[in-house]
């Protein structure tokens, strides 16, 4: 799984992808199916506030992200363009 990172004025950008696994047909338990026969890739993010002369450095994360992506540079490129908006409009879901 690759990580994309980028600073981004006082913060760090970390996006990635996490392949959610294919469940099989509807059971009482469902089973898990190998994951190489087709999940979904699902965005993640983590935006790091870096220290400064006033303050530590803190970091926020965004795991549960949708929509999910056939392809984790998609889900990755989707993780990093949220976490640039996220800086640049200076959005409330920001708390670090």
């Amino acid at each position: 799984m690759a990580v994309h990172r980028e600073t981004r004025g006082p913060y760090l950008i970390e996006a990635s992808a996490y392949h959610l696994p294919k469940f099989g047909p509807v059971a009482a338990t469902p089973a898990l199916v190998d994951a190489s026969q087709g999940g979904k890739w699902q965005p993640r993010l983590t935006l790091t506030r870096l220290a400064c002369d006033k303050n530590l450095q803190r970091s926020q994360s965004f795991p549960g992200l949708s929509p999910v992506f056939e392809t984790s540079r998609g889900a990755t490129r989707y993780a990093t363009d949220l976490g640039r908006s996220m800086i640049d409009e200076k959005s409330p879901r920001l708390i670090v």
